[in-house]
């Protein structure tokens, strides 16, 4: 059985069109988490009064509250990038 999808395909062609900009948005915010990862460990934010839930503490116990900031953009960096395969991955689909 072929599953090919024809690019004359007005819904092959807008299901790609929706991928490529939602991987071009993706990938603007994985690089935007990313330098202000780079400026968070840089100390731009040890200026901020952030505080702790005492149960993420006990978790990382010897973390300052500033590498938290840090750790954060990086999560979101890597989720979004997670993402971006899931939609480049999708795009090979159709």
């Amino acid at each position: 059985m072929n599953t090919t999808v024809s690019y004359t395909d007005p819904g092959a062609m807008l299901g790609k069109t929706v991928l490529k900009i939602g991987q071009v948005v993706l990938a603007l915010l994985a690089v935007a988490s990313g330098y202000m990862a780079y400026l968070a460990s840089e100390g731009l934010f040890s200026g901020w009064d952030i505080e702790i839930e005492e149960d993420l503490v006990w978790l990382f116990p010897r973390i300052e509250p500033e590498e938290w900031i840090f750790y954060f953009f990086i999560g979101l960096a890597v989720k979004f990038l997670i993402w971006l395969g899931v939609l480049a991955w999708l795009d090979r689909k159709i």
